[in-house]
């Protein structure tokens, strides 16, 4: 007796096919990026010292990076002797934080934003940290929950670098993760400055030498070196979205910038255009966005302070301002 075998049609072949590649390819993600796993390494911490000096190209002559208690005469006008806290306000000896709610536009086209004005006297007051206290991938955390772990006044989401495995990775004076990607970059520096960086002008060890106190590999960039709004970007998501930008002004003095987006009547979000122009109204020497959409949140004086959108998402890390320990 001959068995006759069923030869397949051609089309289920193809389809066998793409069913066994997606299956790869969600098991590698998961495995790689979905699955919590702390990631270990020779990590290198950079020393904060007094005498950390840094090239021209980043400060002029007039800035004195040797005594940065200055900070606190300096900006001695916005700090109070005890913690004086309200509604959108927050002073103390280190640490003064104003968060102003604005809206742009109207009807459908309406935009509504936050700006929090952020004084500090010391650089460790400015911290980022990671979901869990973990370094690694998989590891995701509300920001509020964050914001309560880590004792936070002011919190923003970061970059989501666990969302990848390549891009710069520093945080509080540690290189995590040297691996560039093409991925703009914004380092702020022990002596309190920041610059940001394309990725042919990135160079990692040099950062370091420079004395790198953070990296965050996000962006794009959101102003050229002259300090002007740009009209081109490193950046395929450039139409109006929720936005996140930290903003500086000078060693000391920043700001968090927060757009809700994805609202009809509440907010549309502002396209990448817009906010640079948004980041040169408000008087930025320097504008880098982090990572937005659903992952744009703010929390200040332990509440969630904006409207994310559908509720937000956990994220992988924040950047956040607190007191001296």
């Amino acid at each position: 007796m001959i068995t006759k075998i069923r030869v397949l049609p051609l089309w289920s072949h193809f389809v066998i096919d793409l069913l066994c590649i997606a299956l790869f390819s969600t098991s590698f993600y998961y495995i790689n990026y979905r699955i919590p796993r702390e990631l270990d390494g020779d990590f290198i911490v950079i020393p904060r010292t007094t005498d950390t000096t840094i090239n021209d190209n980043i400060l002029d002559n007039s800035q004195n990076t040797e005594n940065l208690s200055e900070w606190a005469v300096k900006f001695s006008d916005k700090f109070t002797d005890t913690v004086i806290q309200t509604e959108n306000s927050y002073t103390s000896p280190n640490v003064s934080i104003t968060v102003t709610k604005h809206t742009k536009g109207s009807g459908d086209s309406l935009i509504t934003y936050y700006v929090a004005d952020i004084y500090i006297t010391d650089i460790n007051c400015l911290e980022s940290g990671f979901a869990n206290h973990k370094y690694g991938v998989g590891y995701s955390e509300n920001l509020i929950d964050m914001d309560s772990n880590l004792n936070a006044i002011l919190a923003i989401n970061g970059d989501y670098y666990g969302n990848g495995q390549s891009g710069a990775v520093i945080r509080n004076g540690v290189v995590y993760r040297k691996n560039a990607d093409n991925s703009d970059v914004c380092v702020l520096y022990y002596d309190g400055s920041i610059k940001t960086f394309s990725p042919d002008e990135f160079n990692i060890d040099q950062a370091i030498k420079d004395g790198a106190y953070q990296a965050w590999t996000f962006g794009p960039v959101l102003l050229d070196e002259n300090e002007n709004c740009l009209s081109d970007f490193n950046s395929r998501v450039t139409p109006k979205n929720p936005r996140s930008v930290i903003g500086y002004y000078e060693p000391g003095h920043y700001c968090f910038v927060l757009v809700d987006g994805r609202q009809k009547g509440y907010s549309c979000g502002m396209k990448m255009s817009e906010l640079s122009e948004l980041m040169k109204e408000l008087g930025c020497k320097a504008a880098y966005n982090l990572d937005g959409g659903q992952s744009s949140s703010m929390t200040f004086n332990d509440r969630i302070f904006n409207q994310p959108y559908d509720g937000g998402r956990a994220v992988s890390d924040c950047i956040f301002i607190k007191e001296l320990d």
